[in-house]
């Protein structure tokens, strides 16, 4: 006999978790604080991470003629920069004003990008990833401290789970390196998106992101 309890219980579940999503959809809706950091970690998702993820590949075999191994070094160059950019945000507390911290790294960072495509060499190329990495590190991690801050104790971890969802940009962004780049060039394709990322981002600098 079936437990009449048990369809209920998994139904009412079922309705809080979308409540839950709802309230911070809904929070973050009416506050632009957080409404401008969402949209700017959409905006780096859709147009900075694709490029030191799945373009590094393509960057490696087709720009710096090495194998697998100088892939490795690609890769671990940007993570070995966010792991050092992690360790100076808690040695050291991180920045005094956290909004224009992510603001100025988040720029800093589309401009190393844009040098880094147009780095004919290897060596000069991972120097800019190790730089990247940094500071994305510390964009990201005083984003999260501004969202934290600006959510309050009752709706943090729905707006931390909201902001999730901005991962869903890194797809949309592969696929549109992939078509650009057999259109118009590597270098070309990833100008184009950290020109979009920077006049995006300075757009949501002035529109939404202000200090508290």
């Amino acid at each position: 006999m079936m437990d009449p309890g048990a369809p209920l219980g998994a139904s009412a579940f079922q309705a809080s978790g979308w409540r839950v999503l709802k309230d911070g959809l809904d929070h973050v809706l009416t506050t632009p604080q957080l409404l401008a950091l969402l949209w700017l970690a959409f905006l780096v998702n859709l147009t900075a991470y694709p490029v030191t993820t799945g373009l590094l590949p393509y960057a490696a075999r087709r720009v710096y003629m090495t194998d697998a191994t100088g892939l490795g070094w690609l890769a671990a160059s940007f993570a070995f920069g966010a792991l050092l950019g992690s360790i100076v945000m808690v040695v050291t507390g991180g920045p005094r004003r956290s909004e224009r911290a992510v603001l100025a790294h988040t720029v800093i960072w589309y401009a190393l990008l844009l040098a880094f495509a147009h780095l004919p060499t290897l060596g000069p190329g991972l120097f800019a990833l190790l730089l990247a990495g940094f500071v994305q590190s510390v964009a990201m991690i005083s984003m999260t401290a501004c969202l934290l801050t600006a959510a309050g104790d009752r709706f943090r971890s729905r707006v931390m789970g909201t902001r999730m969802l901005a991962v869903y940009g890194m797809p949309m962004g592969l696929m549109g390196l992939g078509v650009l780049i057999e259109r118009v060039g590597y270098s070309p394709t990833v100008s184009g998106h950290c020109a979009v990322g920077l006049l995006g981002t300075l757009l949501i600098g002035v529109g939404g992101l202000r200090e508290t």
